[in-house]
C-alpha cells in the first residue's frame, strides 16, 4: 500500500489519510485484478470459490 499509493505524498489531516485508506482498500478488493487468484479480483474469487466449499 505504501509504496503504491502513498510514497511521497503528504497527508494534511487525519479525515484525508483515512478517506486515502478506505479508497485503497476499496480498489485493491474489488477493482485490482491478481494472477494469482485465475485474474480475478479478490472479491470475484471469494464470491466463485469459497462459498463451494
Amino acid at each position: 500500500m505504501k509504496r503504491e499509493m502513498y510514497y511521497g505524498y503528504k497527508f494534511t489531516d487525519r479525515e484525508e489519510l483515512a478517506q486515502t485508506i478506505s479508497e485503497y482498500i476499496e480498489y485493491c478488493n474489488y477493482r485490482r485484478f491478481r494472477r494469482r487468484l485465475k485474474v480475478m479480483t479478490p472479491m470475484e474469487y471469494h464470491e466463485r470459490f469459497l462459498p463451494a466449499a
